[in-house]
């Protein structure tokens, strides 16, 4: 599945050691998505900024948590596409 949109922010998580970045993007009037990078994928991030235009190829990838039984889906980053890059 493929995202096209503008960013609206980029930010890092760090969670009981699995490090990602979370990519807010606004696919469409009144919608975000937020789209995981992991590994070696965040470095993908590091020359883009709010407002960039990007096309990100991604996996879907559910989860129930073993804590709380509570049904997750979560959008994995598989490939990124620069479309228009903005200066701010």
């Amino acid at each position: 599945m493929k995202i096209t949109g503008n960013i609206e922010s980029i930010e890092y998580r760090n969670t009981a050691g699995h490090e990602k970045k979370v990519v807010t993007i606004l696919p469409g009037y009144r919608q975000k998505a937020f789209v995981e990078f992991r590994g070696k994928r965040m470095a993908e991030l590091d020359n883009l900024k709010e407002n960039d235009e990007i096309e990100v190829t991604v996996t879907l990838e559910g989860k129930i948590s073993k804590n709380s039984g509570i049904q997750y889906n979560n959008l994995v980053a598989q490939s990124l596409e620069l479309k228009n890059q903005y200066a701010n």
